[in-house]
């Protein structure tokens, strides 16, 4: 603007200067300077004609090169004319003069203009036809010393073709970009220097991509609107965006706005001494209902947040969580959820870092949707912050399941820790006509560091067939109880102190030296050991329909190990008990099981004289099994011959169930048992 004014009053200071030494004749007058400057611009080969026409007094001004500190290169071969300057008492006007310009940083120029000098304070100048960037430009400027104002227009410019006449910080050069730009601005100023601006930018067909294809958009438009005023300290505005089309990827968000258009409305303040943006309000609005509000302090220099509080709500947490939520968490338990309700709250940050949050949860329901939970209708209030007051949380869950086990209703009372939470008061989880008592809890760890809790639990009273109809199987009898007076879970991996006891067939197992490792992801671990004591053969024979058999039966598994529930090892032993006062009869049936499970072969006793016979005596039923990997390792009584026993008889007539194979695939056994007559239940 300074340069454009200067440059005006140029040419008619000279041309009065003309006026006032050639009173005899103007019909042929110029001047030559070699060169103009000041400590903004400067020019060379200056060149100003003033000659009489037809119509009046002919002006024409022609400059070599000109150069200016806001251009990125020299302007070369300019040449303005005007064929006709009127003069109304001392001021003097140019309707129609031309502009032309052989080499600039925008390209030759041809241009019309319109020149108006009322005096050495009044100045307007305007400029329609330039060609930048593959587009139409126009600009009108007035000079009212020492204001002046400036209005300009460009419309459908070729992006890829302005980026090389902007500041390389803008876009970087690596990315390949596309797009058409128009633009209005109104810009006004003092001197040299901008005091207020209003730019409206519409842009259409945006694409572009960096060089690892982390950020991307493809078909995108929107609008800008900055209004901005100079102050003391800085600037002081206000600014609106609109996407309202396109499709945009930004590592790892993936957001289409085709029927979601994005607002974004700001207000604030740049304090150009510290370059700090200043954000007193900021209104987003995207998705239907999503609406975030709020204020940040931003540091310009090192792109920043120093401060910001940011309000939050939606009732469509399901395309909240599709579109910010599950990118964030791919790979953990929490990104294959389906996510119903509305939740609003308030977000605190302080040098980039969360140090308060709170929120309200309203009708919420998540379904995992891998089947291992679903919570319904949860509501309440969850509070946290970093510092050394603690907040309170409080909220309610109506139903619920864990691994196809469904639970009654839930209240929990929390207190947030800067790092970690605490149970307010014991945590009781209705489940399986019974209940489990949380009795404590205690994280830390949660937000930095390895995540670190422990917990103590009694398990009262849970119903077996409820347990065994929930995961489809066989209908037990029977009860589950146990004290884990503690819970420790750090590194992924979940330890447990005490054991669980199971009241099941007339007798007790107890589950002792139990841990899981990654409990809640894809691939769990668990590791346990087992003792089974006073357990009645004719009660787990009858839920099995494995065959009849009679008898006491006690055992144990050391070392125990699945990976995603399915055994990969274990050291087993089952065997009847040495002073078992029960009756020792089993049937054809099981016999022909057993011997299956043993030999591969079964269902052979029909084919003999014993076929007649429905059951026999024994004296000891003894399996023993052993599983490392792939491979398992059978055995029983040893037999004086070789194989071993599987189930000794005794009396008349004598039945014994001996095998002969003691190692064996463990898909080969899986497939044994797979085989095995046993109704209402199904092996895999």
């Amino acid at each position: 603007m300074n340069n454009l004014k200067k440059l005006a009053y140029l040419v008619f200071g000279l041309y009065l200067l003309c006026i006032s030494r050639t009173a005899v004749s103007l019909s042929d007058f110029s001047i030559r300077t070699d060169n103009l400057s000041s400590d903004e611009w400067s020019a060379e080969g200056i060149h100003l004609n003033l000659h009489q026409t037809a119509e009046g007094l002919g002006l024409q001004l022609t400059l070599s090169e000109f150069n200016h500190q806001a251009l990125v290169g020299s302007v070369k071969g300019i040449d303005f004319r005007c064929a006709e300057v009127q003069q109304v008492n001392h001021s003097y006007f140019c309707p129609q003069g031309y502009l032309s310009i052989a080499e600039s940083p925008y390209g030759g120029q041809q241009a019309n203009v319109e020149l108006n000098y009322i005096d050495s304070e009044h100045i307007e100048i305007k400029l329609d036809g330039l060609i930048i960037a593959q587009g139409g430009v126009s600009f009108d400027l007035k000079i009212t010393k020492p204001n002046w104002q400036l209005n300009l227009n460009g419309s459908e410019l070729n992006f890829d073709k302005l980026r090389a006449l902007l500041p390389r910080e803008v876009v970087p050069q690596s990315w390949d970009v596309s797009a058409s730009i128009s633009v209005k601005a109104k810009l006004s100023g003092s001197t040299s220097t901008l005091q207020q601006a209003d730019v409206s930018v519409e842009i259409k067909q945006l694409n572009y991509a960096d060089e690892e294809g982390l950020q991307v958009a493809e078909d995108g438009s929107g609008k800008v609107h900055i209004q901005t005023e100079k102050r003391n300290r800085g600037w002081f505005g206000s600014a609106r965006l609109l996407l309202d089309q396109g499709q945009y990827y930004s590592d790892p968000y993936y957001i289409d706005l085709t029927d979601a258009p994005l607002h974004l409305k700001l207000k604030g303040d740049w304090i150009t001494a510290l370059n700090q943006l200043q954000l007193k309000q900021a209104d987003l609005q995207w998705l239907p209902t999503v609406d975030l509000k709020g204020s940040a302090q931003i540091d310009l220099t090192e792109l920043a947040v120093q401060r910001a509080n940011i309000q939050f709500g939606t009732d469509h947490l399901d395309q909240l969580y599709q579109t910010v939520i599950q990118p964030m968490v791919i790979g953990s338990m929490a990104d294959e959820l389906e996510i119903t309700g509305g939740i609003e709250g308030e977000i605190e940050l302080v040098d980039g870092e969360v140090v308060r949050f709170r929120s309200e949860l309203k009708s919420i329901d998540v379904d995992d949707l891998r089947g291992v939970f679903a919570l319904n209708d949860l509501h309440g209030l969850l509070a946290w912050s970093n510092r050394e007051i603690a907040q309170t949380s409080q909220f309610n869950v109506k139903t619920g399941h864990l691994y196809q086990i469904p639970h009654g209703p839930l209240s929990v009372n929390l207190q947030a820790l800067p790092n970690g939470i605490s149970l307010l008061k014991p945590l009781d989880i209705q489940l399986l006509g019974g209940h489990i008592t949380i009795d404590r809890l205690e994280a830390k760890n949660l937000f930095q560091g390895s995540p670190e809790w422990e917990t103590g639990a009694e398990v009262i009273n849970l119903s077996l067939e409820e347990l065994s109809t929930a995961f489809d199987w066989p209908t037990l009898s029977g009860e589950l109880n146990g004290k884990l007076p503690r819970m420790h879970y750090l590194d992924e991996s979940l330890d447990f102190d005490g054991a669980l006891q199971v009241d099941v067939f007339g007798g007790q197992v107890k589950v002792e030296e139990l841990k899981i490792k990654q409990p809640l992801s894809r691939v769990p671990e668990l590791f346990a050991s087992a003792d089974m004591n006073g357990l009645d053969l004719e009660q787990i024979t009858r839920t099995f329909s494995f065959g009849h058999i009679e008898g006491g039966l006690e055992g144990w598994i050391n070392g125990l190990h699945l990976l995603n529930w399915e055994p990969v090892a274990f050291q087993a032993q089952f065997n009847s008990p040495e002073d078992d006062d029960l009756p020792h009869r089993i049937s054809q049936r099981a016999v022909d099981n057993l011997t299956s499970i043993g030999n591969g072969m079964g269902g052979s006793l029909q084919n003999t004289f014993l076929g007649i016979f429905k059951e026999f005596r024994y004296n000891r039923i003894e399996l023993q099994a052993n599983l490392d990997g792939d491979l398992a390792e059978l055995g029983g009584i040893d037999h004086p011959n070789g194989g071993y026993y599987l189930v000794k008889g005794a009396g008349l007539p004598r039945i014994d169930v001996i095998a002969r194979n003691r190692r064996v695939a463990w898909k080969t056994l899986v497939e044994r048992l797979k085989n095995i007559r046993v109704e209402g239940m199904k092996v895999q």
